[in-house]
């Protein structure tokens, strides 16, 4: 298979008639982080694997950017409405898979945002030679499962009570996959090529 070239940043588009701009994340992006982060629902933290709203662990993103992380920023208005990341671990015994994350501000749900940085990242993890990527969620949030299905990936497993927030409510853990090596196939089918960079 044919690695793409990485797509250009900054790139824009117009969502729901407002403009937004794509970009890499950079560590000057920790501040508009922050509060990005802090204006989210905390039930929408629960899926990533650390506590994103910890300081030091949006310390620990920034640091990582360009090595196991590669994360882009939506931003619009002059504040971040959206971020990916494609994470990875060069040491682990799964070198070739990619955990995929994706956060977009409640009020900008419905519009496309969460599809456009996916299919990103799906250009990312392609130029990066990534052979699988992962995403978890818990089991309740329907919509966002049945958009990442829509996109190809399928269920792997379901984790009983593997999260608890800061209340000790515990809740259950879907994870769900993608083959990279269909993904050209199935970009062609949806028409997600100007984000592939075919």
């Amino acid at each position: 298979m044919k690695k793409p070239l990485p797509r250009k940043y900054p790139h824009s588009l117009t969502l729901d008639g407002a403009l937004v701009e794509l970009r890499l994340m950079s560590v000057d992006d920790g501040p508009a982080l922050t509060d990005f982060i802090g204006r989210l629902p905390v039930h929408d933290l629960l899926f990533v694997r650390r506590n994103i709203s910890h300081p030091r662990v949006i310390s620990a993103w920034l640091a990582a950017l360009g090595e196991r992380i590669t994360s882009l920023v939506a931003v619009a208005g002059g504040e971040i409405v959206g971020c990916s990341a494609v994470v990875t671990d060069a040491l682990s015994w799964s070198p070739h898979v990619g955990d995929l994350r994706i956060l977009v501000k409640p009020s900008w749900r419905g519009c496309g945002l969460g599809r456009v940085l996916t299919e990103e990242s799906f250009a990312q993890a392609l130029a990066q030679g990534l052979e699988k990527l992962t995403v978890q969620m818990t089991v309740d949030q329907s919509a966002a499962i049945a958009v990442f299905e829509d996109l190809g990936f399928r269920p792997e497993s379901v984790l009983r009570n593997h999260v608890k927030d800061h209340d000790g409510k515990t809740y259950d853990l879907a994870l769900l996959s993608l083959e990279v090596s269909q993904l050209h196939l199935r970009s062609r089918a949806r028409g997600m090529s100007s984000a592939l960079n075919e």
